[in-house]
């Protein structure tokens, strides 16, 4: 079964337009076709690699396809695994799929567009790998695959060299299927946080969301514990007994989804020294994914009128449990309204960062808000805005837009700056 869960405030385009967005219809076919392309190039089997071309495409022939490669890769090869992570339908019975390749030190980008009722591939587009950010500095820090929880996630933790122990993050995802880098496009902001910290005596755990690593999960079956709680508190307890971390040095950093459920994580998964939390959300969701699809501007009239009667519906708990809004049953948004994150923040008595970036989307800014009236007096609370940030704190300009998470960029080097000096700070 295929995973869908909404990618709420990462932007991705389910939220700009209706809840009921056709799939493609030949999305395992494609997807076949694509997954043997790449492995018949990872077997450096380049004929076998254009066995689906199109008569046009043939005329790149074996060898063409393989200088073509290696001009753009040679420096990475071998690729290591492939994923498609964005489809899109084109005119005249095409699809586009857009594939991240992960080589042993760098992740790249491609582009595959197939003709659906043949499933002939009529072009291929290799794009440069993503750079690592001048903040991490890869010799001050080595990397481990480990697997967290009972389902086995895969996951990376970067450790900084030298004598531990060391204080230690766990990274918790946003809403959506996430790897362990959280990676929209191009971007991946947890492998620049996780590699910006470590360079900066930080050990930090990303690991594969569990929607995202078991391709039989059902989401209409997976509420808020199965999608992000219990594998995050695993996640922190695995961490704690490691050697080469300091047992009472361990902190939660989440991000937007993440952000919101960290308290929670926090008192599930025993005392933590402090939590940051990264454009967290906070009010009631439908509302807020409502006011995220006026603001993109991107529905229809009509289009936003059903996305705001079906926000209401679920906001007033009139909509059926197994009805969905985004590709989520209703009962899933119930399960996340039930919970008072900020009582439980409140409770913790640790330290609290919260940022958010000026460029993100007008509805993140009100939740921010609601985070600050409800933690108001809380002298172990420090809420920031960074200027010039968008929703994956990174720079940009203008008004955000969805396309923009998808330009090559890195989190802004200020954000490891403030997680670092709020891990180093005394309590």
């Amino acid at each position: 079964m295929l995973k869908r869960r909404f990618a709420l405030l990462v932007a991705l385009a389910a939220l700009a337009i209706v809840p009921a967005t056709r799939c493609l219809a030949n999305t395992n076919a494609d997807d076949a076709v694509v997954n043997h392309f790449f492995s018949a190039i990872r077997d450096n089997d380049f004929k076998a690699a254009t066995a689906h071309f199109s008569a046009r495409m043939k005329a790149l022939s074996p060898a063409g396809l393989k200088g073509s490669w290696r001009q753009v890769y040679a420096s990475e090869e071998p690729v290591l695994s492939w994923k498609i992570f964005q489809r899109q339908n084109l005119p005249e019975g095409h699809d586009e799929l857009r594939v991240q390749l992960k080589f042993r030190r760098a992740t790249a980008n491609s582009v595959v567009v197939v003709r659906t009722q043949t499933g002939e591939i009529t072009s291929v587009l290799f794009k440069l790998p993503v750079t690592t950010p001048a903040y991490a500095e890869s010799a001050k820090f080595h990397s481990e695959d480990v697997t967290v929880g009972e389902f086995k996630l895969p996951g990376t933790i970067t450790i900084p060299n030298g004598t531990g122990p060391f204080p230690a993050v766990v990274l918790i995802h946003g809403s959506g299927p996430n790897d362990r880098d959280e990676t929209v496009g191009a971007n991946h902001p947890f492998a620049d946080i996780a590699e910006g910290l470590s360079s900066r005596g930080i050990v930090v755990l990303r690991y594969d969301k569990r929607t995202y690593a078991l391709w039989n999960i059902d989401p209409d079956k997976t509420m808020v514990d199965a999608e992000v709680i219990d594998d995050a508190v695993s996640a922190v307890r695995m961490l704690r007994a490691r050697s080469d971390v300091a047992h009472d040095r361990v902190f939660i950093v989440g991000q937007s989804l993440g952000a919101m459920l960290a308290p929670e994580i926090a008192k599930k998964a025993g005392p933590v020294a402090g939590i940051v939390m990264l454009a967290p959300l906070g009010r009631n969701l439908p509302q807020v994914m409502f006011e995220q699809a006026r603001f993109l501007g991107q529905a229809s009239p009509g289009q936003l009128a059903q996305i705001e009667q079906q926000a209401n519906e679920l906001s007033a708990h009139k909509m059926p449990a197994a009805e969905t809004f985004f590709n989520s049953p209703a009962l899933y948004y119930y399960d996340l309204e039930a919970r008072d994150e900020v009582a439980i923040a409140r409770s913790l008595d640790v330290p609290i960062l919260i940022l958010d970036g000026s460029r993100d989307y007008p509805a993140v800014g009100d939740d921010i808000r609601d985070w600050q009236n409800g933690l108001k007096g809380d002298a172990k609370v420090q809420v920031e805005t960074l200027p010039s940030l968008d929703h994956l704190f990174i720079a940009a300009a203008g008004k955000p837009t969805p396309t923009e998470l998808y330009a090559p960029a890195h989190v802004d080097a200020l954000v490891i700056e403030k997680i670092a000096s709020f891990i180093a700070a005394p309590d």
